[in-house]
């Protein structure tokens, strides 16, 4: 049987920037003033970037403990590239992420296997790496344990 939700947003525009409603919660995306924006807010395509971090972190959370991992943090750097032609208009040039890299610093006392079972899972159930990964985008994701340094 299917549990379906929907997730809602509402926003506003005012020039580059958008304000957006979830709920309770505000978000303002803006673009750089390199491109018309006035940099008052994260852009767009980071935003997007951002929400695969916190996405991949929340399922990390969730799946650790029901595998009973020791999971004390985990940071990201997340990046992505684009041609910027296809944005601007030239048809030729498709607008969207040609590769994705996610690279998480995981902080355990679990072996790197563990580490490795950890992302798989978090692969497989992540709405938006699945998104991406099902769109045919090539994503690179590499966690490992993370060191500490003094």
């Amino acid at each position: 049987m299917s549990q379906l939700i929907q997730f809602k947003v509402e926003g506003k525009g005012n020039g580059m920037r958008t304000d957006a409603m979830a709920g309770k919660h505000q978000i303002a995306i803006d673009e750089p003033e390199s491109f018309g924006g006035k940099d008052s807010a994260i852009d767009p395509l980071s935003a997007f970037l951002s929400s695969l971090m916190a996405c991949e972190n929340v399922m990390a959370q969730i799946i650790a403990q029901e595998m009973k991992f020791d999971l004390k943090g985990i940071s990201f750097e997340v990046e992505g590239n684009l041609d910027i032609r296809g944005l601007m208009g030239d048809l030729e040039v498709k607008p969207y992420f040609k590769n994705v890299r996610v690279l998480a610093y995981v902080e355990t006392s679990e072996s790197q296997e563990r580490i490795d079972e950890l992302q798989k899972n978090v692969d497989i159930r992540c709405p938006i790496f699945r998104t991406l990964k099902d769109a045919g985008i090539p994503i690179e994701n590499c966690w490992v344990k993370a060191t500490v340094t003094v």
